[in-house]
């Protein structure tokens, strides 16, 4: 299964691991090898839109280190992370 994603004009592919193409998930690996933090004007409503869509929540939009953000897995066991800088 490979999944297009996209978000803000820019686009992504996410997809199942395939051993024999050198795609392996986090799940395999014991983890991700990257970490993933996805910029959104309203982090709130991103993070509430992909838990709709099946990712499951880390933990929730906070304030943290001058930072509003918030962290899911997606079905394909990669984390992201959803938020946006604070001014000031």
């Amino acid at each position: 299964m490979v999944a297009r994603l996209g978000f803000g004009g820019s686009e992504f592919w996410v997809a199942d691991e395939s051993p024999e193409h050198c795609n392996f998930s986090p799940e395999s690996l014991g983890g991700g090898t990257v970490r993933m933090v996805m910029v959104a004007k309203d982090p709130d409503a991103a993070f509430a839109r992909a838990v709709k869509a099946g990712a499951m929540e880390i933990w929730p939009v906070r304030k943290d280190y001058g930072w509003r953000l918030g962290r899911v897995v997606d079905p394909f066991g990669h984390h992201w992370e959803i938020g946006k800088p604070l001014e000031g």
